[in-house]
């Protein structure tokens, strides 16, 4: 066992290059839990790593019966026939285990400190437990049962651990997130953005409960986002460009998102992704490669063309040198992705576009479904729900419109139809369609109705295979 003694001149560094478990902290201080928990975030925002474009938003995203992926592996995902493409799930696999062992480190150092108050390190702690949840919130809905690891590995025999129920799993992040929502600072400086609050917690907590159809727990951590939203700072940004600019810091919408910046190898390759050839040429991204597209599935064409969120996540035209011109899409696509746009970057792993996990539109839009579940249609799913669409079709927020507003007098089951459309249309690339149509019951209709063509049938399966480079290293897992 090695003690580290002294300064470390480049946490992340350090972090990156030596496995966790290895060291043991002598003594605490608050600059150093500061820097250990930096890079507990680092493998998420990793910017080679490719986690949230390649392997997330390529692969899950492309799950969504809206989604065309080109030929080759992205047939497979295509008919829901995850086995031959098993190893791809390697890199983010072994990406959330990385930042899963940076934390259990932390946690485990500041449980054995006896040199600081309880108060100073629990925020820390608080921020550990944030990011191993997070980590297996991801990994148990991609892959159901996976390994529970809580504390670090310290030798080769502790890679040795069976299978742990995703149920077991989604206890745990729980426990972890009550953790969170009492030691969470309220908000954090613009300096830290990025990093974990108490709406961060409450809104993965709402998430969560959504997924086990606890509706009841749902809806009150919905509703505590949307009541704190003073304490919190959120608010619904009013500009989709405000909102998906690669250059702003933040803004009042995000509750948490992976941070990139426009600076090489420091950002996403997001719009890279979305892109044809000519994206640099028409100023959307500093290199198109067509990895994912859009197809004219059901959802999209009836999203109503006066709602300004279509025009600016569905682009089938480029500009370039001042001419508008057709753009190259791949077989069976009909539009790029047009949400995350970079022109400015100074190349592909460069741009500043940060990717949401959770942002302030979906309180309300987990509060209106959780409510209409309960409770039937209410004036307050209503109201929540319009808060939504009203800044989708640009109008004011605080008045009733005709334009923007769900139809009154709904059922219960046509208010649950429209939110599933609704949220479709809200969070289109940002990698939650497919998790709706599982938790909804709705993954092999959907994809039906879409044209899709599932293997076999009918989708037969909705986690992804463990890699082989989990089965060759545990020898629990058979």
């Amino acid at each position: 066992m090695i003690l580290i003694m002294g300064s470390l001149s480049s946490c992340e560094k350090f972090l990156e290059e030596v496995p966790p478990a290895r060291y043991q902290i002598s003594t605490l201080s608050k600059p150093l839990l500061d820097a250990f928990v930096i890079g507990a975030y680092e493998p998420l925002s990793r910017s080679r790593g490719r986690l949230w474009e390649s392997t997330l938003t390529r692969d899950i995203e492309g799950l969504a019966e809206y989604c065309q992926l080109p030929a080759g592996g992205g047939t497979n995902y295509m008919n829901y026939n995850f086995e031959p493409q098993r190893n791809d799930n390697a890199a983010r696999w072994t990406t959330f285990y990385e930042a899963i062992g940076k934390s259990n480190l932390i946690i485990k150092a500041i449980d054995d400190d006896k040199s600081l108050a309880e108060n100073i390190k629990a925020p820390y702690k608080a921020e550990a437990y944030f990011v191993r949840a997070l980590c297996y919130w991801w990994l148990t809905r991609m892959f159901g049962d996976v390994p529970l690891r809580l504390s670090p590995i310290e030798n080769s025999d502790g890679t040795a651990l069976p299978l742990t129920s995703s149920k077991t799993v989604i206890d745990q992040i729980t426990k972890d997130l009550a953790f969170c929502e009492a030691n969470l600072p309220n908000k954090v400086p613009e300096a830290n953005t990025g990093r974990a609050t108490k709406g961060s917690a409450k809104m993965m907590l709402a998430d969560i409960y959504l997924w086990t159809k606890d509706y009841t727990n749902a809806r009150l951590k919905a509703k505590e986002v949307i009541d704190n939203k003073a304490t919190y700072g959120y608010d619904l940004v009013k500009s989709l460009e405000t909102l998906y600019s690669p250059s702003t810091p933040t803004n009042s919408e995000e509750i948490f998102a992976i941070k990139f910046s426009q600076q090489k190898a420091l950002g996403s390759f997001l719009p890279t992704y979305a892109f044809e050839g000519r994206a640099l040429d028409a100023g959307l991204a500093a290199r198109g490669i067509s990895a994912l597209m859009c197809r004219n599935s059901p959802l999209i064409k009836d999203w109503d063309r006066k709602d300004l969120r279509r025009n600016w996540n569905l682009i089938d035209t480029i500009t370039i040198k001042g001419v508008k011109v057709k753009a190259n899409l791949i077989p069976s696509a009909t539009y790029m992705f047009g949400k995350f746009r970079d022109g400015a970057a100074p190349e592909e792993t460069a741009a500043g576009n940060d990717y949401y996990l959770y942002r302030f539109a979906e309180a309300y839009l987990i509060f209106a479904e959780c409510e209409n579940q309960l409770n039937g249609p209410t004036q307050a799913a209503y109201d929540a729900v319009n808060q939504v669409r009203r800044r989708g079709y640009g109008v004011d927020l605080a008045k009733s419109s005709t334009l923007a507003d769900f139809p009154t007098g709904l059922s219960k089951t046509a208010f649950d139809d429209l939110i599933f459309q609704e949220r479709g249309y809200e969070f289109i690339y940002e990698c939650k369609r497919w998790w709706d149509m599982v938790r909804t019951g709705r993954a092999d209709a959907v994809a039906k109705a879409a044209g899709k063509t599932p293997t076999g049938g009918s989708i037969a399966r909705f986690t992804l295979y463990l890699p082989d480079v989990e089965l060759v290293n545990n020898p629990s897992i058979k």
